[in-house]
C-alpha cells in the first residue's frame, strides 16, 4: 500500500535506537553535562592551541645523517679513493638506511644517509656513530657527523655590520662570541659561518736561508710546536700556603713567534726570524659572502635542530639578537638579520586566516539563505570553531605540531555538514508542527533518529576518503599527513558534537517552536527541479546516458591536464643559484657575483639580496667557487605596484636580464625548498639525470649527449652538466731513483708540498678565549707559479742544495673537480628545470629522447631523479590505495545498507558527477594534476558519497513507512533537496576562497581546493537528477531496506 504525497513524516523507530540515537538521547537527558563539555572543549582546546607550535609548513626533509670530512690540499681522485668509499663501504651496514650519497671535491669529503620514512634521528645518528670507528682514514684525518639538523632548519640568517672594522675583525667575532652565544639558544644545533678572512698568525719561510741554514720545512714546523705549549710542575708548600707550579711557554705576539729557536748551527741559534717572515695574515679562502652593495661581508646562519618547532626557537633567537646588540657587543658592532623564518609564518598565517574567515562567512550565508533563519546558521556555525578546538586537543595528546598547509586545507563546509542535516531536519519538523502541541525533546530526538545512522556513516566514508594519505611517502607523506591527522581529528569532533551539543543547542534555541518564512528563491528553485526531476524519472536512460557522457567527458580531459608532482610552496622569497665555469677561480668569480647581486638589487620589488659563492667555512655545504647562490627577499606581494604583478613574472624578467652573462646558468628556487630538494637528489637542482658509471671520462662523454638531448625537448630549460672532469692541477711527481741518489725521501717532498705550498698549521695561538692557527707557508713569490715551485731549494743530508724540479717531475694536468656517488656507484648529474609545460610530459619526451639517440655501455645507466621520480613514487602508491579506499568505502555502505545494490548505486551515482567539476577546473585554471590535486579527489570521493547516503537512507525510510518506490524515490528527492544542495555548498564554499587565494602559502592548498569546489558543484548538479534515477531503476519491493 503507497502513502500519498502529503503524508506525515515517516515513523522513524524500527527496532532497537542505534548507538548514534542513544548518545542523542544521553545527551538530551544531561543538558547541564553537554554544557560541560562544549565549555571543557573550549577551555583545554583553547590551552591546547597556545601550547601548540605552529610552522609554515611541515618539515619535508628526510631523516639524514652527514658525515663531513676535511682534508686539507688533497684532490678529490684521493679523497674519493680513501676518504669517501671507506665511510661508504662502513655505512652500507647501518639498518634501515634508504640511499647512501656523497660528493668528493678540493680537500672535502661530504657522505649523507639518508634513512626510510618515520627513522628517529637520534637512532639514526646512533647507529651512525657506532660504526664511525670501523672505518680505517688516513693519518690525521677523522671524519665527524654534521649537526642534527634538517636542511629546511636554515632558520634565521644575519650579516654582521660595523662601519669602521674590517671583515678579519668581525669574522673573529662572529667564530668566537656570536657562535657561543647562538649556539646556547636552546634549540638551536649550530650556527654556519660564511665571509671575512679567516685570522693565522703565519710564519712565511724564505727557502733560500732556509736551505741556507741547513734545514728543511719540517724542522721549523717541529719547532714551533714545541716551543708553544704551557705546562704543569705539581705543587709545593711553603709558610701554610699551597702552591701550584706552572710553566708558560706559550707563544702569544709576532715577537714571540720570531724568536723560537728552530737549532743550534755552530753554537749559533737559528731563529724563526732568521729565515721567516712573522706576520698576521690570513687562510686561503674557500668562500665568499656579500650582501647588498658590499661585496665583502660576514654571515651567520642559525641551524636548527631537527624536531624543533620553528617559532619557539625563533623567538629565543630574536631575543638573542636583541640581547647581543643592546648589551654584549661592542657599541660600533650589530646583528642585522636578513632571513626570518618567521616572516614567513606571519604571511602564511596572514593567507590563511584570510581564507578562514571567508570561508566560515560564505558557510554562514549560505546556511541562512536556505534556512532563511538565523538562529539555525547560528547552532550550525558554533560546530566550526569548537570542532576545530577538538582538533588541537588531540593534536597536543598525540604530540602533533600543526601547520598552517593542515589548518588552512581544512574545509569548514564539510565539518558542518553532520550539523546542517541535523539541524534542518529538526527546523522542518518543527515548522509543520507549528501552531500545535508539541513536546521539544521528543521532535529533537524523532528528528536526529532519522539522520543520525547516515551521519555517523557518512562522517566515516569521508575520513575513509583520506585514510590513504598515510600510505604516501618521502615528501609528498611528509607534507599531507599532518593535514589528514588534523581534517579527521576534526571531523570526529564535528561528529560527536552534532550527537551531542547540537540536539541540546537545538532544545534551547528552537523551545519556543519555529516559524518558517516562506523562501521565495528556494521555492522557484525547488519548483524548476521537480519539473526536471519528474522529466528524469520519465527518461531515466536519457539521464544515464547523458552522466555516462559526463564521466567521458571527464575521462577526455584527464587526458588534457598536465601533471607535476607537488605545487611549489611559496615561501614569499627567492633563491637564485648561478652555476659558472667549473674551472673559475674565487677572483675570477668574484667579479661577477656583485654584478649578479646589484641586477637582483635593481628591482623595487626586492628588499635584500645576499649572496654566497663557494662554500662555508665548516663545509656543511660542499661546493667550488663555480656556485653562487643568492637570497633575495621580496615585498608582501600586496605592495607591488610595478610592472610585475606575480612572481612568475617577476623571475621571467630577472631571467631575462641575468642572460647578458654568457656560460653563466641560471635557476631559481626558493630558500628552505632549495636545501629540501639537495637532501633529497643529491644535486643543486629539483629535477636531474642521473647517468651511473666507473669511468669519469665515459660519464663524461655520455652526461654531454644526455644534456644536448634534453635541451631540445620542449619545455626544458636551464640545462646544465655538472662538470666532474677538467679541473687543472698542478702534479708533483716524485722520481725515486734521483731522490735515493740525494739521500731524500719522498716524505720530505710531501712535507714541502703540504706544509710549505698549502700550508699546514704547526700551532695554535691562544688569545684570551680565542685561538687562532699558526701555519708555516713559504713567501709567495717562491709558490704562486709551477716555475717558483720548481725552484725551491731543498738542503740534502750532505749539505749540498737542489732545487725541487731535480728530483720531480713538475706539470700541468687536469683532474676531477667533483665526484659524485650514490649507493656505491660514481654518477655525473644534468641538472634542468621545466618551464611552460606540465612536468610528467616534458619528462616523459626527454626520457623517450635519451633512450632513443643516447647509447650506454654496458654497466651504465640514465636515471630521470628528483621531483619526477617523486612523482612517480606518488602516483604510483595512489594506484594501489585508490582502490582499496573505494573498496573500504563500499565496505561502509554494505554494512549500512545491509545489502550490495545501495553501495554500488552510491559509488556510480558519484564516478558519474563528481570527478567531472574537479577535472573541469583543474583545466580551466591551467593546473596540472599533482599529489594535491590527487588527495582533493580522494577527499571528493568521501564528501560526495555523503550527499548519496542523505538521499537513499531517507528514500529507504519512507518505503519503511509504507510509501511505494516510484513515490519514495520522488518524494525522498523533493525533501532531501535542500539538505542535499545545504551540504554540498557550504562544503564548496568552504573552500571557495583557498581555491582562488593568491597569497604566500596559497599555492599548496589550491589544486587540493579546486578539485573539491568543482567536484561538489558538478556532483550537486548532477547528482540531484542521477541518484533518483538510479534508484528507481534499482529499487524493487522485497529490498532489505536498513536507514
Amino acid at each position: 500500500m503507497t502513502a500519498p504525497h502529503s503524508a506525515p513524516e515517516p515513523n522513524t523507530h524500527h527496532g532497537p535506537p542505534s548507538l548514534a540515537n542513544r548518545v542523542v538521547r544521553a545527551s538530551l537527558n544531561q543538558p547541564f553535562l553537554v554544557a560541560i563539555f562544549a565549555v571543557t572543549i573550549i577551555g583545554v582546546g583553547a590551552w591546547s592551541f597556545l601550547r601548540l607550535p605552529v610552522d609554515a609548513y611541515p618539515d619535508l626533509s628526510p631523516t639524514m645523517v652527514e658525515i663531513s670530512t676535511q682534508w686539507p690540499g688533497i684532490a678529490a681522485e684521493e679523497v674519493e679513493q680513501l676518504v669517501t668509499v671507506p665511510i661508504e663501504k662502513e655505512m652500507n651496514g647501518v639498518e634501515r638506511v634508504k640511499v647512501v650519497r656523497s660528493i668528493s671535491l678540493y680537500g672535502l669529503s661530504d657522505v649523507r644517509i639518508t634513512f626510510t620514512d618515520g627513522t628517529d634521528p637520534y637512532f639514526a645518528r646512533q647507529r651512525v656513530l657506532e660504526h664511525l670507528p670501523n672505518i680505517s682514514l688516513p693519518p690525521g684525518v677523522s671524519a665527524g657527523m654534521a649537526p642534527l639538523f634538517a636542511p629546511s632548519g636554515l632558520v634565521y640568517r644575519y650579516v654582521v655590520e660595523s662601519p669602521d672594522r674590517s671583515t678579519m675583525e668581525l669574522k673573529v667575532i662572529n667564530n668566537w662570541l656570536l657562535s657561543k652565544q647562538y649556539k646556547s639558544v636552546p634549540g638551536v644545533a649550530d650556527l654556519a659561518m660564511l665571509g671575512g678572512k679567516t685570522m693565522q698568525y703565519q710564519v712565511l719561510v724564505d727557502p733560500t736561508k732556509l736551505a741556507g741554514a741547513g734545514l728543511a720545512v719540517s724542522d721549523v714546523t717541529a719547532a714551533l710546536g714545541a716551543n708553544n705549549d704551557n705546562t704543569g710542575g705539581g705543587f709545593y708548600s711553603e709558610g701554610g700556603q699551597f702552591y701550584y707550579v706552572r710553566g708558560l711557554a706559550r707563544v702569544g705576539t709576532l715577537a714571540d713567534i720570531g724568536n723560537v729557536v728552530i737549532a743550534n748551527k755552530n753554537g749559533i741559534p737559528v731563529l724563526v726570524k732568521d729565515v721567516a717572515s712573522v706576520e698576521i695574515g690570513y687562510a686561503p679562502r674557500l668562500g665568499q659572502f656579500g650582501f647588498n652593495d658590499r661585496d665583502d661581508a660576514v654571515e651567520g646562519i642559525v641551524l636548527m635542530r631537527k624536531g624543533e618547532q620553528a617559532q619557539t626557537v625563533l623567538k629565543r633567537v630574536e631575543a638573542k639578537t636583541r640581547q647581543l646588540n643592546d648589551s654584549i657587543l661592542p657599541k660600533d658592532v650589530k646583528v642585522h638579520a636578513y632571513y626570518d623564518r618567521s616572516d614567513l609564518v606571519s604571511l602564511t598565517t596572514r593567507t590563511v586566516e584570510d581564507n578562514l574567515l571567508r570561508g566560515i562567512v560564505l558557510v554562514v550565508i549560505v546556511l541562512i539563505f536556505f534556512l532563511f533563519n538565523f538562529r539555525s546558521g547560528l547552532i550550525v556555525a558554533a560546530t566550526i570553531p569548537l570542532a576545530l578546538l577538538f582538533a588541537f586537543v588531540c593534536l597536543d595528546l598525540k604530540n602533533i605540531p600543526a601547520n598552517l598547509l593542515s589548518i588552512g586545507a581544512i574545509d569548514f563546509g564539510i565539518l558542518v555538514d553532520g550539523a546542517v542535516v541535523m539541524v534542518e531536519n529538526v527546523y522542518r519538523q518543527l515548522a509543520e508542527r507549528h501552531g500545535t502541541n508539541f513536546s521539544i525533546r521528543e521532535i529533537v530526538t524523532d528528528a536526529a533518529a532519522e539522520v543520525d545512522r547516515p551521519i555517523v556513516y557518512a562522517v566515516a566514508v569521508i575520513v575513509a576518503g583520506f585514510l590513504p594519505i598515510y600510505v604516501l611517502s618521502g615528501p609528498s607523506g611528509r607534507l599531507f599527513n599532518p593535514m589528514a591527522d588534523t581534517t579527521i581529528f576534526a571531523l570526529i569532533g564535528a561528529l560527536v558534537l552534532t550527537l551531542t551539543v547540537i540536539p541540546v543547542l537545538c532544545v534551547w534555541v528552537f523551545r519556543g517552536g519555529v516559524v518558517e518564512r516562506r523562501n521565495v528563491a528556494f521555492d522557484w528553485l525547488r519548483a524548476r527541479y521537480e519539473t526536471s526531476l519528474d522529466w528524469s524519472l520519465a527518461h531515466p536512460k536519457t539521464v544515464l546516458w547523458g552522466s555516462i557522457a559526463g564521466l567521458g567527458a571527464s575521462l577526455a580531459l584527464a587526458l588534457t591536464i598536465g601533471a607535476e608532482f607537488m605545487p611549489t610552496l611559496d615561501e614569499g622569497a627567492l633563491w637564485v643559484r648561478a652555476t659558472m665555469p667549473y674551472t673559475i677561480s674565487l677572483e675570477e668569480s668574484s667579479k661577477l657575483v656583485p654584478k649578479i647581486r646589484a641586477i637582483l638589487k635593481s628591482f623595487p620589488e626586492v628588499t635584500d639580496v645576499a649572496s654566497e659563492h663557494g662554500r662555508d667555512d665548516d663545509a656543511t655545504d660542499p661546493t667550488g667557487f663555480y656556485n653562487a647562490e643568492f637570497y633575495v627577499g621580496l615585498k608582501p606581494y600586496s605592495e607591488w605596484h610595478g610592472a610585475y604583478h606575480d612572481k612568475k613574472a617577476l623571475i621571467d624578467a630577472i631571467d631575462a636580464k641575468l642572460s647578458a652573462f654568457p656560460g653563466v646558468i641560471i635557476n631559481f628556487s626558493q630558500p628552505a625548498n632549495d636545501a629540501v630538494q639537495e637532501a633529497e637528489t643529491g644535486l643543486k637542482s629539483s629535477l636531474d639525470v642521473k647517468v651511473f658509471g666507473s669511468d669519469l671520462a665515459k660519464l663524461q662523454e655520455k652526461g654531454l649527449e644526455v644534456k644536448h638531448t634534453i635541451e631540445k625537448v620542449p619545455g626544458i630549460a636551464h640545462v646544465t652538466l655538472v662538470q666532474e672532469l677538467g679541473q687543472p692541477a698542478l702534479t708533483i711527481t716524485v722520481d725515486r731513483a734521483r731522490l735515493a741518489r740525494y739521500g731524500l725521501s719522498a716524505a720530505t717532498i710531501n712535507s714541502l708540498i703540504q706544509a710549505a705550498i698549502g700550508g699546514s698549521a704547526a700551532s695554535t695561538v691562544v688569545q684570551g678565549e680565542e685561538t687562532f692557527d699558526l701555519v708555516v707557508r713559504l713567501q709567495p713569490q717562491y709558490r704562486e707559479t709551477p716555475e717558483a715551485i720548481g725552484n725551491i731549494l731543498l738542503a740534502t743530508p750532505t749539505g749540498s742544495q737542489i732545487p725541487l724540479r731535480e728530483v720531480a717531475k713538475i706539470e700541468v694536468s687536469n683532474g676531477a673537480a667533483l665526484i659524485y656517488r650514490q649507493d656505491n656507484s660514481r654518477y655525473i648529474g644534468v641538472q634542468y628545470s621545466v618551464e611552460g609545460r606540465d612536468l610528467a610530459s616534458a619528462v616523459k619526451e626527454a626520457q623517450a629522447a635519451v633512450a632513443k639517440s643516447v647509447h650506454l655501455p654496458t654497466g651504465y645507466r640514465a636515471v630521470f631523479g628528483g621531483e619526477f621520480e617523486e612523482y612517480n613514487a606518488s602516483r604510483a602508491q595512489l594506484q594501489i590505495v585508490l582502490p582499496i579506499t573505494i573498496a573500504l568505502i563500499f565496505l561502509l555502505l554494505f554494512f549500512l545498507y545491509h545489502n550490495f545494490k545501495f553501495p554500488i548505486i552510491t559509488v556510480v551515482g558519484v564516478l558519474l558527477s563528481a570527478p567531472l567539476g574537479g577535472l573541469a577546473m583543474l583545466a580551466i585554471t591551467g593546473t596540472p594534476f599533482s599529489v594535491s590535486s590527487g588527495i582533493g579527489f580522494l577527499a571528493l570521493f568521501g564528501v560526495s558519497v555523503q550527499t548519496a547516503v542523505v538521499y537513499i537512507s531517507y528514500a529507504n525510510e519512507l518505503r519503511l513507512s509504507g510509501y511505494g518506490v516510484v513515490e519514495a524515490t520522488r518524494e525522498a528527492a523533493l525533501r532531501r533537496l535542500r539538505p542535499i544542495m545545504m551540504t554540498a555548498l557550504v562544503a564548496a564554499f568552504g573552500l571557495l576562497p583557498a581555491a582562488f587565494a593568491s597569497g604566500v602559502g596559497a599555492d599548496s592548498q589550491r589544486p587540493f581546493a579546486l578539485v573539491i569546489v568543482g567536484g561538489l558543484f558538478s556532483r550537486l548538479l548532477i547528482s540531484v537528477l542521477l541518484m533518483p534515477v538510479l534508484y528507481q531503476m534499482t529499487a524493487r519491493v522485497g529490498d532489505h531496506l536498513e536507514v
